[in-house]
Order: C-alpha cells, then structure tokens, then sequence
C-alpha cells in the first residue's frame, strides 16, 4: 500500500515537503497541489552591466526586473526539494464556493488564473511530462468539469509524452468516465479517487463501482478527513479526538486499493487574509499510526493566541514515552528546538512532519 501527502505550494507546506524527503520511499509518494508560481529572480542592470539601485530608506537595494514566463522554476525548484524523488503534481483549481472570498489573492494568482483559463490549466499538466519523476494530474471535480470528448483527447495527449499519469476525480463523474477509467488508463497510471472530506466509510459503494470496471490502473483514495469547518477550539485539551476519522486507511486495504492519501493532518484550505490579530486557540495535532488517532492538544483560552503553546507543551512533552518511544519522531525534535512558542505555521509543520514520519515508519 502506499500513502499520498497532499500539500499545496505555500511556505509552510513547501518546509514539509523538504524536511522529509529522506522519510520518501516507493511508499511515500507526496502529492503537490500547485497554487502559485516561483521565478528565478533577475535584477536590472544598465549598459555596463552593472546593477541598477534604489534608495529604500537609508540603504540602496537592486531593482528586481519583473518576472518572465523564461523565469519560471516552479517544478524546477519542487524537484530539488525532494532530489528527484517520484512526485505527483495537481496544478490546482478552486471555487470561492468552496474556500470563501478571503482567500489571499497574491498566495493564488496561479491557482485563480489556472480556474478561469482551461487552455493554460491544459499547458501546465502537460508541461510537467518533462521532469520524468513527476507524474502529471488531470483534475475533474464540481465547477471543473471537462467533457468526456475532451477527456479522452487530454489522456491521451498526456499518456503521449510521459510513462505515467494520473486522474484525479470526485465520485460525481465515475459513471460519465468509466470507458476512459477501464479503457484508456494504463497499468503503471493511476485513478485518485478524491471523496474530498466525506467519510470513507459511506463510499463502499462507489468503491466497489470502481472494483467493478477492471480497471488496470493504481486506483487511490483520497480524503481530506480534518474538516476546515472546525475551529481550533473545538478540539479536546489533552485526549485523543474522534473529530478526524483516519479510517481511509483501513477501507483502502478492505478494497484492496493501491492506497490511500490525506492532507496528513493540515486542512484543505487556501492561503487566507489573516484577520486573526494574534488571537485564537493554539493546537497541537499529533498522529499515532498504531492507533490510528490523533492525539489533540488544545488550549480553549483564544485570547493568548500562540502563547497558549507555553501550557500546551509541557503536555505533549509528558506523553514523550507513549508517542516518541524511539526518539526518533521528527515533531518532537523540533518542539524541544522551539525558542519559546513558536508561530501558527511552526505547529502545522510538526503536525504535518509527524504525520509523515508515523506513516513512512511503520505502513
């Protein structure tokens, strides 16, 4: 069985991402979520080749030169990170429907662009055929849909220039694509059957549809288990918590699925304009794939924002023998590093490190 971490590209996600490439293995295969673009930065210069300067304040900086579509080193930047490790990768579209109007603009102009402009979503998945550890995502999903017609023609345009692909759908459209799921998918290609946050248990029947196809491909299911609708302070203080359902593990083995994959204990949320002002629940998440649980650590008080971490810490560091018994856990390296409380994206990343870690030690 293998495991899919699904992570968008935003610096908190992106430290995961290059903090575990050593946990990478045939059975550790991320998922990357592409929502904005990274350049190759450029300065300016003048005739004799020397760099054009701004005054800012009391110093004089080099003035950037604005960025170029030659400049893009998106999945360039993504393959060193995890030195050419096997990669899936999802240029992202979304819907305000879904993720709300505060999303930051500036975070997602790709993924907001890649939404209104089908022709250049189109351009991006194929582009990826030239990284040959990188396996392209076609992503149908509500307010994304693509016709069967076009479908077939996208596959096969794909499958054209690389050995491996994937399609990534939502349970809406296995009827409509079921003679491009059993027909035109090849062995080494895979079907990311994404049931987004909705229980894996109730989807036994879609499931066994997909079953049903004889289909070649690696079929995997993906959830999104941590629900974005819950707040922080909704979490127990010092206990385990039902509030996530792990058990898409559990089904992907029932069904004798290739896998499964999650957001490996973040939320499937966008950037957003934070108008928090340093207040709210400070939380730590921590994964036991023994039990198949997470272990919550939460304190309610919202006013002390990631200061509530001082009275949080002391409780995970208690539970060291039950949840760190080798000393090896890669979250609790970096909680006993922490200076003093560390910020809101210091504890999704040892969240999300851990996660990874539990799943690659012991699938």
């Amino acid at each position: 069985m293998i495991y899919i971490p699904m992570l968008k590209t935003r610096d908190e996600e992106l430290r995961v991402l290059r903090s575990m490439k050593e946990h990478y293995s045939d059975k550790i295969i991320p998922l990357i979520e592409v929502i904005c673009e990274k350049y190759q930065v450029r300065y300016k210069t003048d005739e004799n080749g020397e760099f054009i300067r701004e005054k800012h304040k009391t110093q004089y900086r080099k003035v950037k030169c604005p960025p170029t579509e030659q400049d893009i080193i998106t999945l360039q930047s993504l393959n060193e990170m995890v030195e050419s490790h096997k990669l899936f990768i999802d240029y992202f579209r979304f819907s305000l429907d879904k993720y709300g109007k505060n999303i930051k603009f500036k975070s997602a102009e790709l993924a907001f662009n890649l939404s209104n402009d089908y022709q250049l979503y189109k351009q991006k998945v194929l582009s990826v055929a030239q990284y040959k550890n990188m396996i392209p995502v076609i992503s149908v999903k509500p307010d994304f849909y693509i016709p069967k017609t076009e479908l077939k023609k996208f596959v096969a345009q794909l499958q054209n220039v690389t050995e491996q692909m994937a399609l990534r759908i939502t349970e809406e459209w296995i009827d409509e694509y079921k003679d491009i799921i059993s027909g035109l998918l090849r062995n080494d290609d895979f079907l990311l059957f994404d049931i987004e946050e909705q229980n894996p248990e109730s989807k036994f029947m879609e499931i066994e549809e997909l079953n049903d196809l004889r289909a070649k491909c690696e079929i995997v299911l993906l959830n999104s288990p941590r629900k974005a609708s819950i707040k922080n302070g909704e979490y127990p203080e010092h206990d385990k918590t039902d509030l996530i359902n792990n058990c898409a593990r559990n089904i992907a083995g029932a069904y004798n699925l290739t896998g499964y994959g999650d957001y490996c204990g973040l939320r499937d949320v966008m950037p957003l304009n934070n108008k928090s002002n340093g207040t709210g629940a400070a939380l730590a998440l921590l994964y036991d794939f023994t039990e198949n649980v997470f272990y919550s650590y939460c304190n309610h008080d919202t006013s002390l924002g990631t200061k509530g971490y001082l009275d949080i810490i002391p409780l995970i560091m208690r539970d060291e023998e039950i949840l760190n018994r080798d000393g090896d856990c890669p979250g609790y390296m970096k909680i006993k590093q922490i200076p003093n409380t560390g910020s809101w994206n210091t504890w999704h990343h040892i969240n999300a490190v851990r996660y990874i870690h539990q799943t690659s030690k012991y699938l």
